[in-house]
Order: structure tokens, then sequence, then C-alpha cells
């Protein structure tokens, strides 16, 4: 084999080999792990701790409290009392505290009365408790109020204590984005 051939094929069998350890150094580099997925969704951990101590629950939509035994209202009433007021003013306070500073406020009625009244009811129950919990920190125009009247009651209300618990509201916490 002549010099020069004897240089080529060394020049080749370098690159070749060069090639080799770049492809088996790539090959070792570590993958960075996939962040994994907080518990709470997009909530921090403090924000799911104090929505679980009032009582909220996860949804698809995000979090929802049925306030039923905790803010029901009288027959054609829109009033809370002080006790529930102060009930809804700590919630307040504690919501703005870990930042959740949106949300829905849905009012709903027994079935007595047109559906016209009851709509109209359902709003002034929610605009209450929206003012409430505005009174607490949460921002007024972060706050939606919805009213559905009877069209979606949780129990029956073939009875007296099966339109009292139709009277309440639902606060509702959408997932950021939603």
């Amino acid at each position: 084999m002549s010099t020069s051939t004897r240089r080529f094929s060394l020049k080749r069998m370098a690159w070749w080999a060069g090639a080799a350890c770049a492809l088996a150094l790539a090959g070792c580099q570590a993958v960075a792990p996939a962040t994994p997925a907080r518990a709470g969704g997009p909530w921090s951990e403090r924000q799911v701790e104090v929505l679980r101590e009032y009582g909220f629950e996860q949804t698809d939509e995000g979090w929802e409290l049925q306030m039923t035994g905790k803010l029901l209202f009288d027959l054609d009433s829109d009033r809370i009392d002080a006790g529930h007021r102060a009930t809804v003013d700590r919630m307040g306070r504690a919501l703005a505290n870990v930042g959740i500073d949106r949300l829905r406020v849905e009012g709903h009625t027994d079935d007595i009365g047109s559906d016209a009244y009851n709509d109209r009811l359902s709003v002034r129950r929610a605009q209450t408790v929206a003012q409430v919990l505005s009174e607490a920190g949460i921002p007024m125009d972060r706050i939606t109020v919805r009213g559905f009247g009877r069209s979606r009651p949780l129990v029956t209300d073939a009875s007296r204590s099966g339109r009292r618990e139709n009277r309440r509201v639902a606060i509702v916490i959408p997932a950021p984005g939603t």
C-alpha cells in the first residue's frame, strides 16, 4: 500500500471513529424528565387546601361549592342573615388571600312562583352573595352572577324540606382559561 493510500485510509478511519463517538455521546445525553402535573391542576397546594376547607369539590369545570345547609334563603327572599353573611365574608377573604379572584355565583329557587319571578329571584340571590364576596376582597368585575330559577333543583320540590334545600346559591371557581 502506498503512503498516500494509507494516509487516506487513516483519515477515513479517524473520521468514522469520530462520527461513531459523536453518535454514542448523543445517545448518552440525559433527557430532562417531563414536569409532573400538579395534583390540584392549575391551583397551588395552598389554594386547594383553602377550597377543600370551605367544602368546594373539584369538577370538570374547576371547583364548585353547593351552599346547601350553609346558605339557604327563606321563601321569596334574597336576604342572608348575619351568621351566613359572616361565613361568606370569611370564605371570600380566604379565597382572595390565596389569589383566587375569579368566580361565578349561581342563584337557585324552589318551584313556588312563576318561572319569570323565580329567574329574577335567583339572580338577586346570586347578587347578594356576590356583593358580600366583593366586600371581602374579590373584585366585583371578576365575579359573574347567574340565575337559574327553578331549572336546576338539587332535590325534588315535593316536600317543604326539598324546597328549602333548593333555595340556595352555588359558587363555581372555573379553571384558568375557561
